[in-house]
């Protein structure tokens, strides 16, 4: 609910406790008047009770958009860090296999492991 609404009913509801406190007491008025005012401030938890509610959702999707994105970043991770290593090692195994024999049984494994296997 809009600012502006809510201090309208801010201010019936104080304009209704004023002339209760004005009214003869057991008059037919009077009694209008707490009816009224039991009637607004009810009214004014309901709202109250409507954007701590939505407050809550707003809050609620922030953290299940943090916790997508957290995702996708651990996902990712799982994906470049395993490639990085590879092709870290494999340049170092070609550098160290200039001779164009495969020599030592690290890169030996590590081939194995590029190679497309059936």
């Amino acid at each position: 609910m809009d600012c502006e609404t809510k201090e309208m009913l801010n201010a019936k509801i104080k304009e209704l406790t004023r002339d209760i406190a004005t009214l003869p007491a057991g008059s037919e008025e009077r009694a209008r008047a707490v009816k009224d005012l039991e009637t607004l401030g009810k009214l004014y938890v309901e709202i109250e009770k409507a954007e701590s509610e939505s407050s809550k959702s707003n809050d609620e999707l922030s953290e299940s958009r943090k916790d997508r994105w957290v995702k996708i970043a651990i996902a990712g991770a799982e994906i470049i860090l395993p490639l990085t290593f590879y092709a870290f090692w494999l340049v170092k195994g070609f550098k160290f296999e200039e001779t164009g024999c495969i020599t030592s049984t690290v890169f030996k494994g590590l081939i194995n492991r590029f190679r497309p296997t059936k």
